[in-house]
């Protein structure tokens, strides 16, 4: 494992300012349950958005994550709803389950001296008739999009009591998938609700769509130049160690995960540049490039598939020998779909995350949760689940030629640079346009295209087993 260590801490989760909140919050059992919860002195976009979330303002807040965007809108919400009134008061839209999970224990950690606070959390998974009892004495209500809609739709939620909505991770939230869901369920609300949205990045759609949903808005934003720095150095570090261990570990095709859709791209960019021949697939990109992508993995025109969990239970190769977390996902399902992409039908793989310090604790959850055995990388790897030979002499021929052009760039001995794009200007024309490569086209002509054939197999591995026999590090 490879860690990276971070020795300070960025400027967004400091202030200079010798503010506690007890200048931002006037309920004595919010105030307690905050100290209790650990948090000291509150952050610079904690400092900034509570004001006008308790005004009754709606807030337009930009912050990366892990910088107490979550106690904000909970401390507002808290501050917002009557105990004395058991009706839903407060509506928090979280992205995903675990999301929604998460702000659920942070409201019900800072609120334990609250007499007779109610949250509970609706979310898909469970039968949605358990959730008919929780609404009935429920102050605020947590949820992901589809549940909270359902509930709706079903008379079982009374929305006329709502006078705050919240948008965790509001990018997110009014993404294609979600945008239907999140129209129709804006317009079952009262429209004189206050509207708190929260992302660590805003486009013009997003920006336009939350001013027709808003009436007196404030926009608050938390400076992170130099975290901007930090994060590229931390990951043309991550890039480099990534270099190094393709150098190292003998395979026929790897596949990196990220959790940043706009890294994908420049780090396929920067290892097609290296000589691993790579392609990077996104939420970002069409269909039509998307299904492209693949086929030509499945055909062996790529070394390396740089992608996000797009495809973590859609891809079946057993060339796929190498996989990659170049970030550690957010829970260990995600973890397992992962690596469930090589060691296919009883052959041998390598399963290798790069860690730092802070990550850790999801390694133990692994091991001891899951009983995953994780070891730390060795000097000397065992090169066992790359002796079996391939299948086909077909695949045969396009591995020495993938192994030709790298062995051709890396004669030349030249320094390849990092470039990282600006996250704001990646749209989705820039991402298909890095994502093709002429001159590797050229290269491998003879290798032919079956989109129709790959989509039945697409569809075909979402119901595949995918556990075998894999080494994790």
């Amino acid at each position: 494992m490879s860690a990276v260590k971070a020795p300070f801490h960025t400027q967004d989760v400091q202030i200079d300012e010798d503010v506690q909140f007890e200048a931002l919050i006037t309920n004595p059992a919010l105030l307690r349950g905050v100290s209790e919860a650990g948090y000291e002195r509150p952050s610079p976009i904690q400092l900034k958005a509570i004001p006008p979330g308790k005004l009754g303002l709606d807030v337009i807040a930009q912050a990366k994550s892990g910088t107490g965007k979550t106690i904000v809108f909970s401390i507002v919400a808290l501050e917002t709803i009557n105990l004395n009134v058991n009706k839903p008061q407060v509506l928090i839209l979280s992205p995903t389950r675990e999301l929604a999970v998460q702000t659920h224990k942070v409201i019900l950690s800072i609120g334990r001296h609250m007499p007779g606070l109610n949250a509970h959390v609706f979310i898909g998974g469970m039968p949605v008739e358990s959730d008919w009892p929780k609404l009935r004495k429920c102050h605020i209500v947590i949820g992901s999009p589809g549940r909270i809609e359902l509930l709706l739709n079903q008379n079982k939620l009374n929305a006329k009591e709502i006078k705050l909505l919240v948008l965790d991770e509001a990018d997110k939230l009014m993404e294609k998938n979600f945008r239907p869901q999140m129209q129709r369920l804006c317009k079952k609300l009262n429209e004189k609700k206050q509207v708190m949205a929260f992302s660590a990045t805003y486009d013009k759609h997003l920006l336009n769509t939350l001013y027709r949903v808003m009436q007196y808005y404030q926009v608050v934003k938390v400076s992170n130049h130099d975290n901007v720095l930090d994060k590229y150095k931390f990951y043309e570090e991550k890039f480099k160690g990534l270099a190094a261990l393709l150098e190292r570990v003998p395979f026929y095709q790897c596949i990196v995960f990220l959790n940043h859709r706009g890294r994908a791209a420049d780090l396929s960019d920067y290892l097609t540049k290296q000589g691993w021949m790579s392609m990077n697939i996104s939420g970002g990109l069409d269909q039509k490039t998307r299904l492209t992508t693949m086929n030509k993995v499945r055909n062996f025109q790529l070394r390396v598939l740089v992608c996000s969990d797009l495809i973590a239970r859609g891809i079946d190769i057993d060339r796929v020998n190498l996989v990659v977390n170049l970030d550690i996902p957010k829970d260990p399902e995600t973890y397992l779909h992962r690596v469930g992409r090589t060691g296919r039908y009883g052959t041998h793989g390598l399963a290798i995350s790069f860690v730092d310090e802070k990550e850790m604790g999801f390694i133990n959850i692994l091991q001891k949760g899951y009983s995953i055995e994780v070891k730390q990388l060795p000097e000397e790897l065992s090169k066992e689940h790359h002796q079996r030979p391939l299948s086909t002499v077909k695949d045969q021929k396009a591995f020495e030629r993938l192994e030709a052009i790298r062995n051709k760039v890396q004669m030349k001995g030249e320094e390849i640079p990092i470039i990282f794009t600006e996250d704001e200007k990646l749209s989705e024309r820039d991402l298909k346009s890095r994502s093709e490569n002429k001159e590797f086209e050229e290269e491998n002509e003879y290798l032919g295209n079956n989109l129709q054939q790959f989509q039945t197999d697409y569809n075909y591995c979402n119901n595949h087993n995918y556990y075998d026999d894999k080494e994790a590090y």
